[in-house]
């Protein structure tokens, strides 16, 4: 298991002031492609998978909002990162924690490179999630942000998406199927299908989709509540729309 060591940086905009503190990157040595499983109090969590990492690389910060003068340093999270070995392969883990935060100023901003990252688990309490580039099944839960998955890579296995005061992007190339079950309360719920084919199933309106495209039969489920949820299903679902900027990066 691996943890920390920081750099403070300071903020101020008006009279609000952001203390950031930066954790040492971590690099741990897998072998093939690798599942992620990142738990978190809240805050930014991007899963990037980069031909150009040899194992992976796990960076985080600590940012912690506040007003008037900049608070003292202190770091009030813990980070940790390990691997398992299972049936399928590695599974890194990641889990942040912060146990003295009772206004919920602070949050944790995860980066996660890998070479080839097969399977995505997120738990995380608060703020936005993002996926690029990677396969096999995904389970993702948060609130109060979005959640954008995009990838060049054919999804056919089961995904699991729930949101809430947030979108839900997913952006997958158009030889990956599923079965569709999607609902936006107080939003819309839409898919974009330019290469393929789909069948809109019975009990389909604004806010709810439920369909089948390239007669798939893997789970598309996802939910959100005051948000919308955008299915795209495309020849270059990377490179057609810039779905990602430098904005989402945590720094």
């Amino acid at each position: 298991m691996f943890r920390i060591c920081f750099i403070t940086l300071f903020i101020l905009t008006g009279c609000r002031s952001t203390q950031v503190v930066h954790l040492n990157s971590v690099a741990l040595n897998t072998s093939g492609p690798i599942a992620i499983n990142v738990k978190s109090f809240g805050g930014i969590v991007t899963i990037l998978a980069d031909p150009e990492v040899s194992g992976v690389i796990v960076s985080a910060n600590q940012h912690e909002e506040g007003l008037g003068s900049v608070p003292v340093a202190r770091l009030y999270m813990d980070c940790s990162t390990y691997v398992e070995n299972g049936p399928l392969g590695e599974t890194v883990y990641v889990v942040a924690t912060c146990e003295d935060d009772p206004l919920h100023t602070v949050t944790a901003n995860i980066v996660i490179r890998a070479r080839d990252i097969h399977g995505v688990t997120v738990d995380n309490e608060r703020g936005d999630i993002i996926a690029r580039g990677i396969s096999g099944p995904v389970n993702i839960q948060t609130r109060d942000g979005n959640v954008l998955i995009v990838t060049p890579l054919v999804m056919n296995e089961q995904v699991l998406v729930e949101n809430r005061r947030g979108d839900i992007v997913y952006r997958v190339r158009s030889e990956s199927s599923g079965l569709i079950d999607a609902t936006a309360i107080n939003g819309e719920a839409t898919l974009d299908l330019r290469n393929g084919n789909a069948v809109i199933l019975p009990g389909s309106s604004g806010d709810h989709l439920s369909a089948r495209f390239n007669d798939g039969l893997n789970p598309l489920t996802m939910r959100t509540v005051e948000g919308n949820i955008r299915i795209h299903v495309v020849a270059d679902p990377v490179g057609s729309e810039p779905m990602f900027t430098a904005e989402w990066i945590s720094w």
